[in-house]
């Protein structure tokens, strides 16, 4: 009790005394992480945010953009903040990591009958049926971008700029595979029903925690390190494993890694 005491003091003390807005780039449907229903923000990733900037004394604004268009948005200064963002050396001139706020698993989803018998990323080099589908501007790590740049294999790989989009394409027989968060797919399959019970989860792609990303262009190392504080403090107190918890369903489940905020 004490410590949950001390924690609230803390939270309340580092708050600033002015009102502040934080624009958040955000898909309109990802569940369960965001969704716009019932006239409201909800999910996952929208309670983390909204308690994060709350506790530093700022409310957040939504502005719904594709992946792409917010990272370009980030850098004219017209955005403040990006959630499930991979941290690589490249992204760090414009990002703060705070978090990070889940482990993110990318797996290949494929209907039946396509990549039958492909267990890794490295076979996709011989495999030369089927098309897969990414979101526009995504990162999913160092072997998948390099196979981007190659010759032999980028024509394997279409860019879009939703994920509502990409899962549609491949509902439609566009595509005959995606790259998806495994939890976002599994909550999707459920949701979606039987008519997408032929879709499948191949391999698992890549893994890494992923972040909140505070733009350094519009946002003080001050604001930066009240939200490193304020997450450290809402890890410690159980608050962030309770709302992750309200999410959880059937394996794999979501996974919080210990606090690692890079400014």
């Amino acid at each position: 009790m004490r410590s949950m005491f001390l924690a609230v003091v803390f939270l309340f003390g580092c708050a600033p005394s002015f009102a502040c807005t934080i624009r958040f780039g955000n898909e309109t449907s990802f569940l369960p992480f965001i969704e716009f229903h019932d006239n409201k923000w909800q999910g996952l990733t929208v309670e983390l945010l909204q308690m994060l900037v709350q506790d530093i004394g700022c409310q957040l604004e939504f502005i719904p953009s594709p992946w792409l268009r917010s990272l370009k948005l980030i850098d004219k200064a017209e955005l403040d903040v990006l959630a499930h963002l991979t941290y690589n050396t490249e992204r760090e001139t414009d990002f703060a990591f705070i978090g990070p706020h889940h482990l993110e698993s990318i797996y290949l989803i494929a209907t039946s009958g396509n990549f039958v018998g492909v267990t890794q990323l490295e076979q996709l080099r011989n495999y030369r049926t089927g098309l897969i589908a990414l979101l526009n501007g995504a990162y999913y790590g160092d072997e998948l971008a390099l196979m981007l740049l190659d010759e032999r294999t980028k024509d394997m790989f279409i860019s879009i700029v939703s994920n509502q989009d990409k899962m549609l394409l491949l509902v439609n027989g566009r595509v005959q595979g995606v790259m998806d968060d495994i939890m976002a797919f599994n909550h999707w399959r459920t949701v979606t029903g039987k008519q997408v019970r032929h879709l499948r989860a191949v391999f698992k792609v890549y893994e890494s925690p992923v972040y909140f990303g505070f733009n350094r262009k519009t946002l003080t190392i001050n604001q930066l390190e009240q939200l490193a504080k304020a997450w450290q403090a809402r890890f410690d107190d159980g608050t962030v494993q309770r709302i992750l918890d309200k999410y959880q369903g059937t394996e794999p489940y979501l996974t919080l890694p210990p606090p690692n905020s890079l400014l």
